[in-house]
């Protein structure tokens, strides 16, 4: 019986329990920064919770059950700045790290927010 190496990001941080901790922090963080607060009013934050379980899941190679709106059509309406994107980014950077995922994998997820950028900022 051999194990494989080819494990993708989603299963190196620790699978579905990782990503869904990672996401209770973000909104936690977020929602106590009032810069970003106020982008969340009246939203049903369990279930932006689990639509963001969803697309950070895709992201690292893990499941696809994401089913939500693409990026520019969530959030076109919201207005969101470059600065407050790039804040939301180290938040996730830094929480991602406070629960020891490694520098290879930060280094995609920084990747892939870059990427997406201009898919969120207004």
């Amino acid at each position: 019986m051999s194990v494989s190496t080819d494990e993708s990001f989603y299963q190196r941080i620790g699978g579905e329990p990782a990503v869904s901790a990672a996401v209770t922090a973000l909104y936690r963080v977020i929602l106590a920064d009032d810069r970003l607060a106020g982008y969340f009013a009246g939203v049903d934050l369990d279930r932006l919770s689990g639509h963001m379980v969803a697309l950070l899941s895709r992201v690292l190679g893990g499941p696809d059950a994401y089913s939500g709106r693409d990026l520019r059509g969530a959030h076109r309406h919201l207005g969101v700045t470059a600065a407050h994107y790039d804040l939301v980014g180290a938040y996730l950077i830094g929480i991602l790290a406070g629960l020891g995922v490694d520098d290879e994998v930060l280094g995609a997820v920084r990747g892939v927010l870059e990427a997406s950028a201009d898919e969120v900022i207004d």
